[in-house]
């Protein structure tokens, strides 16, 4: 349910509610209302796919936690990496599909590889039916060169909210409480707090940063709307709402 509502965040679904909402306004002559409402949304569906907009939303979260260099991060008892750098099995292929947040395996094996922790915890469940993300991650980690004998699976969750809990129960029966965090930077405010509050020391180990150093389209105007940048700007929509709505709830 929750999954369900929180695509009313989304400034696609927010821009195409107005839009519906601009028909029976129109049908019952309320023509300037409807205009607007279609000014509305296209005006904030235009908006959010600007550059300038969605790095705007991105600062917001990633600023509080810079990249750090390899030699100034600590060691811990393991490694922690949240799901979301799949999509699922494909069809036709044999390993599961990478998608935008797969710089969170990268990074997890790099700090493996600079013996940071001597064993990983990968958090993440899935749909019934499907093999959970955890299992998936451990697969493409194998490639990479991680040994499965040094990793952890936690299985069972589908939120932040349920990676911490879940993987709080599985660090403890490992005898671990010191753990570098590994998320996307724009999700590491939430996710680092959700662990903290499980009595776990966290060192955050941010990555998958969003603002790039040169435009990723030269061609296009810093004005131009761009899909790449609506998707952009509706992850920080997401993240900054389920902050405030963790913090509601009481989980932080």
């Amino acid at each position: 349910m929750s999954k369900l509502l929180s695509l009313l965040l989304y400034p696609l679904s927010q821009a195409l509610l107005l839009g519906v909402l601009a028909l029976p306004a129109l049908w019952l002559g309320r023509r300037r209302l409807a205009g607007c409402l279609l000014v509305l949304a296209l005006g904030w569906l235009y908006l959010c796919s600007t550059a300038g907009f969605a790095d705007y939303l991105v600062a917001a979260l990633e600023d509080e936690y810079p990249p750090k260099a390899l030699s100034a991060t600590p060691t811990a008892d393991a490694i922690v990496v949240l799901g979301g750098a799949v999509r699922g099995d494909t069809h036709l292929g044999t390993l599961g599909d990478m998608n935008e947040q797969a710089d969170r395996l990268v990074h997890a094996a790099r700090l493996y590889q600079a013996g940071k922790a001597p064993r990983l915890l990968l958090s993440g469940g899935s749909e019934p039916g499907t093999r959970p993300e955890a299992e998936l991650m451990a697969e493409l980690l194998q490639v990479m060169g991680v040994p499965r004998r040094a990793m952890l699976l936690e299985e069972a969750s589908r939120t932040t909210y349920q990676n911490a809990l879940h993987s709080a129960r599985v660090l403890e029966q490992a005898g671990a409480r010191r753990i570098l965090l590994v998320t996307s930077a724009f999700h590491m405010r939430r996710a680092a707090r959700l662990f903290a509050a499980q009595g776990l020391e966290v060192i955050p180990a941010p990555t998958d940063y969003q603002r790039l150093v040169a435009p990723e389209t030269a061609v296009l105007p810093a004005w131009a709307p761009e899909v790449g940048n609506l998707t952009r700007s509706t992850r920080a929509l997401h993240e900054l709402w389920g902050y405030w709505v963790y913090r509601l709830r009481g989980w932080l």
